[in-house]
């Protein structure tokens, strides 16, 4: 077989099956190549299966299991750098030894790799037992190593069999795992994998939701507790179809360990193996048994992209790679004209939204400040002015014949009819002066106006709009900036925010967040991140445009 042909032929596959057929010990030392070999023909899933092959010389339990364990952990750990962008699944149907092949996963297979050459007689049996997944069509078939991938170098018993947990080489019938499990990565695969390999008929996931993320990094970015239910049932089922599956919400930190009596082992991750003596001595007190604890290592993030991000593999740091990226696609506004491009860039008080919008302008927008816009439509003589006289009184004119806001302010204070009144008038000057200065902006040369608007979704003007931005910060950090900055006490902070939209409706509506939390060069990279990408989506467009003509 053209070995170069068939990688030709294979570069567009999207999904693969990874046939380990090395003895377990030297699959290890070789692992990181053999990712990396498999990288270059697939793109999207790679399903890794145990052949029994490998198996031969494998340890019986207790040995084998810590075996599989250090070979499980080290494909997550290796496949974050050596298979970016890719879904990697570890099959538990070989390491478990419920079959000698995997049952049909939920990703059509378009390849089958092995990770060496193998003599022909083996070959012949390894044909036959994958040839559903073949289909009679050899160049399914890929060989990633004639050798390379495979020395002499073979892990230590001595590391291999290393008992770390007094329940690492048991199984159990009934094994528990918990958290968020936002933006399934290599660390949430390494735990539920651990929990699967050690689990023979019942598996629960608790999925943490209200109080439980009032604290995580970017919480607002989280995805829908359903979302991340479905997304871990999916996994779990595709990686081991034979257990009986419970994954469910939990609003506390116990979820059904505090009461279900049919669990025999918990497993968890380093930082959070205290709660193991906790849920024991509730279920104690409750009169339940109490369960194994198996704990496993935090996974180093070898992607990592700024100090400001955790060193560990974890959802926090997938949540902040999102920031300055689309996390929403963008729906063409076919009401307004393609050019310039219109962003409304929109925030809660203290969300650094006008900060980030003059980044933007020395990138190259032009920028549209509707504060200022704001302060012209109270201007005297125009009919906003007047409209606003006629409605509140001639009460609220100070003695220069300006509108006085100080007067103003308390009759739509706590007055909702009333600050829907205003809003009704001002809000639609403001509109038409914005409009005025996008074409004027436009008519400067600018292919991108930012309409900074604090108030831009509650106006509606997002209808003018080709895409809505959103600055998001932490609630307690925009108090203490609005304390800091206003002089404004506490409380009178505390109202203010609370009377505005909330993060998570902004951000349900943004098509790309910023977060001004951390150090101003982690804000400037998010900016930089979105103009690239802004700019690469305009020039497709145009090509594509120019490609039509």
């Amino acid at each position: 077989m053209d070995i170069n042909k068939t990688q030709e032929n294979t570069m567009s596959s999207m999904t693969g099956l990874l046939i380990l057929t090395q003895p377990v010990r030297k699959i290890i030392p070789s692992l990181s190549q053999t990712l990396k070999a498999a990288s270059q023909h697939v793109n999207k899933t790679l399903y890794i299966h145990l052949d029994p092959l490998a198996r031969k010389r494998s340890p019986e339990l207790p040995q084998r299991l810590s075996l599989y364990s250090r070979l499980i952990t080290t494909i997550y750990s290796e496949s974050s750098s050596q298979c970016r962008g890719m879904d990697v699944r570890v099959l538990m149907a070989g390491f478990k030894h419920l079959a000698d092949v995997p049952q049909k996963v939920s990703s059509k297979v378009d390849l089958v790799l092995l990770d060496q050459m193998r003599e022909e007689t083996e070959l012949m049996d390894l044909k036959q037992r994958y040839e559903n997944y073949l289909l009679g069509n050899k160049d399914k078939l890929v060989f990633l190593c004639k050798g390379a991938c495979s020395g002499s170098e073979e892990l230590d018993d001595t590391v291999a069999i290393e008992d770390v947990n007094a329940a690492a080489n048991k199984v159990f019938e009934s094994v528990v795992v918990g958290g968020t499990f936002d933006h399934i990565h290599a660390g949430h695969k390494i735990l539920l994998a651990e929990a699967l390999l050690r689990c023979s008929r019942k598996f629960t996931a608790g999925i943490a939701e209200g109080p439980l993320l009032k604290n995580k990094t970017l919480s607002d970015l989280i995805a829908p507790c359903q979302d991340r239910i479905e997304a871990v049932k999916e996994l779990v089922t595709d990686l081991d179809p034979s257990l009986d599956y419970h994954i469910v919400e939990i609003t506390d930190p116990m979820g059904p360990t505090r009461w279900d009596p049919d669990m025999d082992m918990i497993v968890v991750s380093e930082e959070t193996k205290k709660g193991i003596d906790f849920i024991n001595s509730a279920r104690k007190e409750g009169g339940l048994k109490t369960l194994e604890g198996y704990i496993i290592s935090l996974v180093e993030d070898k992607d990592r992209k700024s100090n400001e991000e955790e060193e560990k593999v974890s959802s926090s740091s997938q949540r902040m790679r999102l920031l300055g990226t689309v996390i929403q696609p963008l729906t063409p506004n076919c009401d307004i004209p393609s050019h310039p491009h219109i962003i409304g860039l929109t925030g809660g008080s203290a969300s650094g939204k006008s900060s980030v919008a003059k980044r933007f302008q020395k990138l190259g927008a032009g920028v549209v400040d509707c504060d200022k816009l704001g302060h012209e439509a109270y201007k005297k003589s125009t009919d906003c002015y007047n409209k606003l006289v006629q409605e509140f009184g001639n009460d609220i004119v100070a003695s220069d014949g300006e509108i006085n806001r100080r007067a103003l302010g308390p009759k739509v204070f706590n007055n909702k009819d009333a600050l829907e009144k205003l809003n009704n008038i001002v809000w639609p000057e403001i509109a038409r002066l914005a409009k005025e200065q996008i074409r004027d902006l436009a008519g400067k040369g600018h292919d991108v106006v930012i309409l900074d608007a604090a108030v831009l979704l509650e106006a509606k003007w997002e209808a003018f709009c080709h895409q809505v931005w959103v600055c998001i910060i932490k609630r307690e950090e925009a108090i203490k900036r609005i304390v800091e900055r206003d002089g404004r006490t506490q409380e009178e902070a505390e109202r203010r925010i609370d009377n505005q939209l909330s993060n998570k409706e902004r951000v349900s509506r943004a098509n790309v967040v910023f977060c001004t939390q951390w150090a101003a060069e982690y804000t400037q990279d998010q900016v930089e991140r979105a103009w690239e990408g802004l700019q690469t989506m305009l020039r497709e467009k145009r090509e594509s445009n120019k490609a039509q003509l």
